[in-house]
């Protein structure tokens, strides 16, 4: 059985959360990571250490991304959020240590594939930047973009990105993950595009943190209760972080 997390957003009391529920389950030998260890949270340096110890893969987000090409179109708080990241992995430890993480964080794949799956942070368009959101099947919406989407899949893809959990599956229809709460069979052969959530700010207005078990067959997800005011705290102390990014962690957006 594989554990798929992403987007933990250097949200420490959750990804201890969730790295202790994926313990409790059993018969988890993989742990995909698929990007956004970093970004938004209070404690990126800690967040990698542990990615980068408990993970077989871990994939570029677009905050990796940015952190080490630059925040280019993002917004104010979020940039701000990036540059502090930036500063915090490469000066706020020593040099040795920050140049492994800063070479790791130079060369992480942008994808990875595995027998007929394949793991991208954003869409297979796209494997970093790209959303895919339940806005997409809605009328008005670019109609080339989900058949595009799933040609490039061959039976199943896993992403994050959105922090929105749920399946999507090849004839415009998406599942929340809140309706799945005995899995979802994916056993059938038709192709799905499976988003896990996210650890470390959710925001399908439930504020526990999320990840996604595969076992070939099927998918469950899971809910994880976590101690968000710790981190709530964290971020309010830190001014360029600051007081809207806490209040969304109890929030669930």
């Amino acid at each position: 059985m594989i554990a798929l997390i992403s987007d933990l957003h250097a949200n420490m009391a959750a990804i201890d959360a969730v790295f202790a529920d994926i313990d409790s389950v059993g018969g988890v030998d993989r742990i995909y990571c698929l990007g956004d260890v970093i970004g938004y949270g209070p404690q990126p340096v800690e967040a990698l250490d542990v990615t980068i110890d408990r993970c077989s893969l871990i994939l570029m987000g677009n905050h990796e991304a940015a952190v080490v090409g630059g925040a280019y179109g993002f917004r104010e708080q979020a940039r701000r959020a990036i540059d502090w990241t930036r500063a915090a992995i490469r000066e706020g430890v020593a040099k040795p240590r920050a140049k492994r993480l800063w070479d790791l964080l130079r060369n992480l794949p942008h994808k990875h594939h595995f027998g007929d799956v394949l793991l991208v942070h954003g869409s297979p368009r796209d494997p970093i930047m790209e959303y895919v959101l339940e806005s997409d099947l809605w009328e008005g919406a670019d109609p080339r973009k989900m058949p595009e989407i799933f040609s490039m899949i061959d039976r199943l893809c896993f992403v994050g990105h959105t922090h929105r959990p749920g399946v999507f599956t090849e004839d415009n229809v998406f599942l929340p993950a809140r309706e799945l709460t005995d899995g979802y069979d994916v056993s059938d052969g038709l192709k799905y595009l499976i988003n896990v959530g996210s650890v470390g700010q959710p925001r399908d207005n439930d504020p526990r943190a999320c990840y996604c078990l595969f076992t070939g067959d099927a998918v469950y997800f899971r809910r994880v209760e976590y101690d968000i005011e710790a981190t709530a705290s964290l971020v309010r102390d830190n001014p360029d972080l600051g007081a809207r990014l806490a209040d969304r962690l109890g929030k669930g957006q």
